[in-house]
């Protein structure tokens, strides 16, 4: 958004809005709100969207007068967060899953990110993972898309700040995945622009038994669609490189996994991804 296009609208740069997904995590969204609402710079907006709950999600978002809530009928949860996008109209936009939080001055340290840089896409800082009442700071740097391609060295998309119109400009987050459509995101958007990082935590991953990346089988699968979608995007030598090394990463992470089934789904990708490789890889060897 330019600075002319801000002041038309009402919003400024430092305008910022949190998205909140829910489907089914009632339980914990009353967390995510209040760690959205004592935030050191206030957001300009939160918007809670119920992707279909069968539960007190709806009737907890409405307890605050705070937050938008949007329903939907359950459509995943690329879905919920661009049914946000569309909605929100700040500058800036945070997405923070419902069974996560955000550290108080999560939104002040982005802003101030952005600010080294006033065009980039997205900025991100390192976030806590919790489990069973232990901390664990969480945080490997990026600066390019190379380093994007070869890995989610990001992980956790609550630790991101987005500048709205760009992300919107991509059409947001590809609904056809069932998950890692955050890192999709990233590649799509590093490619256009550039995106910075910085040191400090920003979020907090907490760890339970329903974390959709409990189901690594599952994870593997959309791991890998992420990675043939940039390979059938095209990538320059360096490019190529890096996702040949970024297979290695994901080889040497699943090979440790003790679960046959999750090694098998390995294989199996990782000769479909090899096989995607080499299709692609010799026209731009001629």
């Amino acid at each position: 958004m330019t600075a002319d296009r801000a002041m038309a609208t009402g919003r400024t740069t430092s305008d910022v809005a949190i998205v909140i997904p829910c489907f089914r995590h009632g339980d914990f969204l009353s967390g995510a709100i209040e760690s959205a609402i004592g935030q050191s710079h206030p957001p300009t907006e939160i918007i809670v969207v119920d992707d279909g709950s069968d539960d007190n999600t709806s009737d907890v978002a409405r307890s605050y007068p705070e937050v938008t809530l949007l329903c939907q009928d359950n459509a995943g949860l690329a879905a919920a967060r661009n049914a946000g996008l569309r909605a929100a109209t700040s500058s800036k936009i945070v997405f923070l899953d419902a069974d996560d939080l955000l550290l108080p001055a999560a939104l002040e340290l982005g802003l101030q990110c952005f600010a080294r840089q006033a065009d980039a896409a997205f900025v991100y800082g390192a976030f806590v993972e919790r489990r069973m009442g232990h901390d664990w700071p969480r945080f490997e740097p990026a600066s390019h898309h190379h380093d994007l391609v070869r890995c989610n060295w990001i992980a956790c998309v609550n630790s991101v700040m987005f500048d709205r119109a760009k992300l919107a400009d991509i059409g947001g987050f590809d609904e056809t995945l069932g998950m890692c459509e955050d890192w999709d995101a990233y590649l799509r958007l590093s490619r256009l622009h550039a995106f910075l990082h910085h040191r400090s935590a920003v979020a907090v991953y907490l760890r339970h038994d329903t974390n959709m990346s409990n189901d690594e089988t599952e994870l593997l699968r959309w791991i890998e669609a992420v990675r043939r979608k940039e390979l059938a995007r095209g990538l320059d030598p360096a490019g190529l490189a890096a996702w040949q090394e970024g297979e290695g990463i994901w080889r040497s992470f699943y090979d440790r996994t003790p679960v046959p089934l999750v090694k098998r789904a390995w294989r199996k990708a990782w000769r479909a991804g090899a096989k995607a490789w080499t299709v692609v890889k010799r026209p731009l060897s001629r």
